[in-house]
């Protein structure tokens, strides 16, 4: 599921596959502080980390060359930052939306797994379990996440969504019927899908991470 770089930059966003064909490019945002310690970080609204950022400045020299005409964002600053530098070669405005945040995980914002575990060892393996149906108590489950995602995926050709790991988990499993755990999204990961507004047509490649690996700033 993944493609060379160079090959990407040459190749225009706009689709020719029919007319309801379109190419959307889905971003997760770059390291936030809490990402190394595994921490389930929900609503909650730290900054990039210094190698957040540079993983951010990576993936916008991938995508410089690529004819974008919308980049949307989640409203938390770790997407926000990370839709900036991707925006700012193309002249374009990032246009921030709150039903692109990260699953609201309710009383265990901030928490690692291990933490969670050691308060509420059946709930959280209920969750796991079922996350279609199951919440964290205060939170969201998988298919209300999901819902509110997909209301705020632009239906346009080229457009680029700034987002979490839990949403494009969400929505990747959906389109493509694979176990939620077992899809991956790595920060600052690019993953390219073309669609017709509802249905997935082709997945171009998956939580691609080429262009920051090796990073160790």
């Amino acid at each position: 599921m993944r493609e060379d770089a160079g090959t990407m930059r040459e190749r225009p966003a706009a689709m020719r596959e029919g007319p309801s064909a379109m190419r959307l490019f889905l971003v997760r945002h770059g390291e936030a502080q809490g990402n190394r310690e595994g921490r389930y970080l929900g609503w909650e609204d730290p900054p990039l980390t210094a190698a957040g950022e540079a993983q951010a400045a990576r993936l916008a020299r991938r995508l410089e060359k690529v004819g974008l005409r919308l980049i949307c964002s989640s409203d938390l600053r770790r997407a926000r930052d990370t839709a900036a530098a991707i925006a700012a070669p193309h002249g374009l405005p990032v246009r921030t939306h709150p039903a692109l945040r990260e699953a609201h995980f309710g009383e265990w914002s901030g928490l690692t797994y291990d933490e969670i575990n050691r308060i509420a060892a059946e709930r959280l393996e209920a969750w796991i379990a079922d996350p279609e149906r199951q919440a964290p108590p205060g939170g969201e489950t998988l298919a209300q996440l999901r819902d509110r995602a997909a209301t705020a995926l632009p239906r346009q050709d080229g457009a680029l969504v700034v987002t979490h790991g839990g949403i494009l988990r969400a929505l990747l499993s959906h389109w493509t019927g694979r176990p939620f755990w077992k899809i991956t999204a790595p920060p600052a990961s690019l993953t390219s899908v073309v669609w017709d507004g509802e249905r997935l047509l082709k997945v171009e490649y998956l939580g691609d991470t080429s262009h920051v690996e090796g990073d160790t700033t």
